[in-house]
């Protein structure tokens, strides 16, 4: 029995270079690197240390056990990192004391973060919802949180670092009005006595697109991974590399009984692979694509060969990269799938091993 050495591979050499493009292109706003969901799928602490190393100074973590998980693995300030989805019930006495910046929507939290009592001041961005209604405070409650903030300020309790918000991304006229809606609360902020000494505004797609949405930050999510919008330019339009390459070797072969023949590989929708997939999209095996079929099994995905005869067990088989073996690009995958791309490798099942090149 042939054992199967399925397995994801996670170029560190194209992930630097993502960060060089995305780093010059914003320039001179600085870049975070956000690492939500295990950082894509690609591996938090990995993706953490090679973007820390490439001279990156933000990292977005998205929640507080795993801005947590990044300090204890060494990620250490002057390095700072971000977590912005807090429990209601949260202690976040660790996260003040790591020094972890946390993202602020209302005063309850502020009124948690008096309560965990510790001597060093909670670092705090301030959101203002401008329009998306993914946290942030309504336009009503934003003075009385900025207030609320300034006095905990005056008393050494947090320390006012950002005023930010979140964007839909979905269309110029829709970020152009949240755009105004931020510079808005911005200056109410600054009429408050806030200093501001950082503003943010925007993720991936807009903070390549348009530099009136890159302020003084820009979180890049997706992009970092090479990983484009569905339906939109590719990672190579826009000179970004695909990070990860999943792939696996051939482990069965049979022939049908009208004479086609066709593969197997062991990597079923346990694994992520999509249930869409078959008869949607294609693998490359030996530089040529090959369709993906039913049935698609929990473990096991079987691929159409035709009435090709030089495929054997043990060829290798690129489920998706950067196309460079004539397989698909996770943009392909989406678009196939009806999903997006960074759904597919969140999706993915940690069983599957993890390979940096």
């Amino acid at each position: 029995m042939t054992t199967s050495t399925s397995e994801i591979l996670i170029d560190l050499g194209a992930l630097r270079h993502n960060l060089g493009v995305l780093t010059t292109r914003v320039a001179p706003s600085q870049v975070m690197v956000v690492v939500k969901n295990d950082a894509y799928g690609h591996g938090l602490v990995d993706v953490a240390r090679t973007a820390v190393d490439a001279g990156v100074s933000w990292i977005g973590a998205l929640d507080v056990p795993t801005a947590l998980a990044l300090r204890e693995a060494g990620i250490s300030p002057p390095t700072r990192i971000f977590a912005w989805l807090l429990d209601p019930a949260e202690d976040l006495g660790p996260a003040i004391s790591a020094s972890i910046d946390l993202g602020i929507s209302t005063v309850d939290q502020l009124h948690t973060i008096s309560a965990a009592g510790r001597p060093d001041a909670a670092r705090v961005h301030l959101k203002i919802d401008t329009g998306l209604h993914r946290n942030g405070a309504t336009v009503d409650d934003w003075p009385g949180l900025v207030s609320h903030a300034r006095a905990l300020e005056n008393q050494g309790i947090v320390e006012i670092v950002a005023v930010w918000t979140h964007i839909a991304e979905a269309n110029d006229h829709e970020d152009s009005l949240s755009i105004a809606r931020f510079e808005k609360a911005v200056d109410v902020a600054r009429e408050l006595g806030v200093r501001v000494p950082l503003r943010h505004l925007a993720a991936s797609a807009a903070g390549f697109a348009r530099s009136d949405a890159r302020f003084d930050l820009v979180r890049f999510g997706a992009f970092v991974y090479g990983l484009p919008p569905g339906d939109g330019p590719s990672a190579e339009s826009m000179g970004l590399r695909q990070v990860m390459t999943m792939r696996a070797p051939v482990t069965a072969i049979d022939v049908l009984p009208d004479g086609r023949r066709r593969a197997s590989i062991d990597l079923g929708f346990a694994d992520g692979i999509s249930t869409l997939a078959p008869g949607r999209i294609g693998v490359a095996v030996r530089g040529r694509r090959h369709p993906i079929v039913l049935p698609l099994e929990v473990d096991r995905t079987w691929i159409d060969l035709g009435d090709e005869s030089d495929v054997i067990v043990g060829d290798l088989v690129t489920v998706w990269g950067d196309g460079s073996a004539g397989e698909p690009t996770l943009q392909e995958w989406g678009n196939a799938t009806d999903t997006m791309s960074e759904e597919l490798v969140v999706r993915l099942n940690p069983r599957v091993p993890r390979r940096l090149i």
